[in-house]
């Protein structure tokens, strides 16, 4: 029951927002819903380039779960990051893009904060969508940033 009523405050709030010109309202129901729709993806397999549920990558993973919650979000990890509003690491709520840098590889590698001190993520080739602790030495050190999309 507490699903259905999150997705019918959801819609409220999708079509309240469609019908204004301002930018979609930051809502706990549309937070919950791109979370939901991640965690749906645990255990796909990481594919470069892909955006649904046949394989992701990280970005793809991003813009997979925002869209199944009726939202745009770009599509590669350098126009997240420019898409949104940069918030302290001790602000992030549900939803929002954690930047990380990684040494060999050189690009941009993001995740999304589900809450918890935990993200969900797409990590690398021959891994699966997965959870990890943000708090971990790994993320520690390589994190830049968070991102709010939502406004």
């Amino acid at each position: 029951m507490p699903a259905i009523r999150t997705a019918l405050l959801a819609g409220v709030v999708l079509l309240l927002a469609a019908c204004s010109s301002t930018p979609i309202v930051d809502h706990p129901a549309i937070r919950q819903q791109i979370i939901e729709s991640a965690l749906g993806q645990l255990g796909r397999p990481y594919r470069y380039g892909g955006s649904d549920p046949s394989g992701f990558d990280c970005s793809g993973l991003v813009q997979y779960a925002y869209s199944e919650a009726g939202l745009l979000a770009p599509r590669d990890t350098r126009s997240q990051r420019e898409a949104g509003t940069p918030v302290a690491f001790d602000d992030a709520q549900p939803g929002d893009l954690l930047f990380y840098r990684f040494e060999h590889g050189g690009g941009l590698h993001v995740g999304l904060y589900i809450g918890d001190g935990r993200m969900i993520h797409a990590p690398a080739s021959g891994r699966t969508v997965s959870l990890v602790e943000v708090a971990a030495p790994v993320w520690k050190r390589r994190y830049l940033e968070t991102i709010r999309l939502l406004r």
